[in-house]
């Protein structure tokens, strides 16, 4: 967890930054099916899918600048990174 204020500094900096925000871990095997987005309820998820998820954003250099929520859900996670890209 960050302290206080933290969150909000980082997000009026100049910096590249990307927050995420995976709901409860569970140490199940991964469907490599998600649900990311900036604003979604906290349920739970897999460490394996939190990993593969963090994989697919770091090797996406067109996304950044934002707090995204992640949880178990339908979409295949390199779809579900592709659709947060921001033009």
């Amino acid at each position: 967890m960050t302290p206080p204020g933290v969150d909000v500094a980082l997000s009026r900096s100049d910096l590249n930054w990307l927050i995420l925000r995976p709901s409860l871990l569970l140490d199940d095997p991964g469907t490599g099916t998600v649900s990311l987005g900036p604003a979604d309820l906290h349920g739970e998820i897999a460490r394996e899918d939190v990993a593969a998820t963090l994989a697919e954003l770091l090797h996406e250099p067109r996304i950044g600048r934002q707090i995204l929520e992640l949880n178990t859900g339908s979409t295949p996670i390199e779809e579900a990174v592709r659709a947060n890209v921001r033009s």
